[in-house]
Parts: C-alpha cells; structure tokens; sequence
C-alpha cells in the first residue's frame, strides 16, 4: 500500500545524505513532542517540547562531530503524528533512533504553587533520568544494549536514574530491563516499536522537580548528557569514537 508522505517528510528525506546513508553512517535523533502536543509542564511553567529540542540539538551536535549524519526529527515542533517520525527514520535507513524526552510525575504527587500570580505544578517526588525500550522493536537486543551503556555513561558523569516508573501504582508500573541502569520495558511506546532500527526513549530529568529543572537547563548539564549519550552510543557500536 502506498502512503502519502507530508511535505515536511519529503523535505527532511531529500537533505539526508546518500553517502551517509549508503555507509549505513545516519543516527536519528528526535525531539520529543511538538509545539501543539508539548508535553509536560515544569515547575516554573515552561513545555517539555522546549527542553526536549534544546537537548535533542545539543546532543546531535556533539554526535555530528564525529562525521556521523544525523537526522534531525521534530526540531522545529510541526511534527504531531508519532509515525511520521519513525518514518523519517526508517526512509534514512538510519542505523539507530534515539527520543528525546524530559520527565514529570503523576497528578497525586504534584502540589499546586502560587507565586507572582502564576499558578504552577511541582514536585520533589522523583529525580532522575530513565531509558526506555520495547520488546516489539525490529532490534530488542541491540536497542537493550545501547539503553544499558547510555544509563552507565551518564552514571559515569554522576547522575542517577529514576524509580518512579515501576512502582505498583496507576500510570506506572513498568517492567525493569535493567534497573542498576535506570532502563525500563515500554512495549507500546509508538516510537520505538515501529522503529526499523534499534531505538531508545531517554527521559533526561525530572522536570516538575524545580532543582532538576534549574540543572537541566544549564549548558553545563546538557553537555554532560550529551557527552553520556556519545560515549553510550560508542560502547554500543552506534558511532566510531574518535578520541
């Protein structure tokens, strides 16, 4: 069956380079959400979405210096179906999908806070980062593997995973991959089931957490992500270290 693609797809699919793509040399790397669909909101107000495309582009960058191409996938927010942007992926034939994504928690354990005349939702409930990986992706093991070398890279930088996401409560309850790394199963996350590459969600922080939110957007903490995310991708054979 032949699918309509959008005029933003055929744009992003035109710029991909073949010389990349024949030496099977393309990562994909998304920003998590859109401008319409942002996400979560943090403790001091401001979408998900921007957080996630700040560090989506920090993160390629350090990649791309490495001579790997990488396609950029929803940078600019205009993308709201979750397929178009595996599609992306699948259409570069790159070799793996990372999404970008930042954290909050659920309802009960946020608390209402007025200040300035603004009303916002936080929590210190939970801080951390988490990975996650479906069982229905096209490459479980590998998508495992790179998971579990992310999670210890950004150990490494010292930093720690969240729990929150296999506690025994609604809206949780997930199952652990590999919890010394802070990897969970997410099966039916669209994104990395239909992937046809190895893929991983990372949830970089906590974003209701005010403390968290304040490290995460500092240039200093988005580097060292990024650097974690780097070293990962080169323990699990992703990109060629060049140092």
């Amino acid at each position: 069956m032949i699918h309509k693609i959008a005029p933003y797809l055929c744009f992003a699919i035109l710029v991909i380079s073949a010389k990349a793509i024949a030496a099977g040399n393309t990562l994909a790397i998304d920003a998590g959400h859109s401008k319409l669909h942002f996400g979560a909101t943090s403790a001091s107000g401001k979408p998900e979405f921007a957080f996630n495309a700040q560090l989506a582009q920090t993160i390629s960058d350090v990649i791309a210096a490495h001579g790997v191409e990488v396609v950029r996938i929803g940078y600019d927010g205009t993308i709201t179906n979750l397929k178009d942007r595996t599609q992306l992926a699948n259409a570069a034939e790159a070799r793996f999908f990372l999404s970008i994504h930042h954290d909050s928690v659920q309802s009960q354990f946020l608390k209402t806070v007025h200040a300035n005349g603004v009303t916002h939702n936080e929590s210190d409930y939970a801080s951390g980062f988490s990975l996650f990986v479906s069982r229905k992706n096209a490459d479980v093991e590998t998508s495992l593997k790179c998971a579990n070398a992310i999670g210890a890279a950004l150990m490494a930088k010292g930093l720690h995973p969240s729990f929150h996401h296999a506690e025994k409560i609604r809206g949780e309850n997930r199952e652990w991959a590999n919890q010394e790394n802070g990897v969970y199963y997410y099966d039916d996350l669209i994104v990395l089931k239909t992937a046809n590459m190895p893929a991983v969600l990372l949830e970089a922080g906590v974003i209701v957490n005010r403390q968290e939110e304040a490290a995460l957007q500092t240039p200093a903490m988005q580097n060292t992500i990024a650097a974690a995310v780097e070293t990962g991708l080169s323990e699990c054979k992703m990109i060629t270290p060049t140092h």
